[in-house]
């Protein structure tokens, strides 16, 4: 009877939890980071919608924060700089922030490689609706 009682226990706190995490997500709120920037050695950023797209081939996720040295973006895994290859993404590394200069509409993204920063300026208008 215990064994019936505890499976039921832990199955109920299984989908109550599996439940809670589907629907704590948070929707994707504007910041009014949306724009395309570019870095003449690394390539392109476009932000847009809680998405990265890196130079036209690989989109990641991001969400908009602010700390203490300012607003930034933090991507779900590692973008990085990788020389005379551009933009890399790495899932095995610890997740960067970006750096924003500004929000609304920020007109530079700083991404530090090491001690170099590379900075990436706004080569588009913002893309609000």
């Amino acid at each position: 009877m215990w064994r019936v009682f505890s499976f039921g226990v832990v199955a109920a706190g299984t989908v109550l939890l599996i439940t809670l995490l589907v629907f704590s997500r948070k929707p994707v709120v504007d910041a009014g980071e949306a724009g395309l920037f570019a870095n003449d050695c690394c390539g392109t950023v476009k932000l847009a919608d809680g998405k990265m797209l890196l130079n036209d081939q690989r989109t990641v996720s991001y969400i908009v924060a602010r700390d203490a040295d300012g607003p930034y973006i933090l991507p779900h895994v590692d973008v990085g700089v990788v020389a005379d290859q551009g933009l890399d993404v790495d899932g095995t590394r610890s997740v960067r922030r970006l750096r924003l200069d500004r929000l609304p509409t920020p007109s530079r993204i700083t991404l530090h490689e090491g001690l170099t920063p590379y900075d990436f300026t706004r080569s588009t208008p913002s893309f609000r609706k």
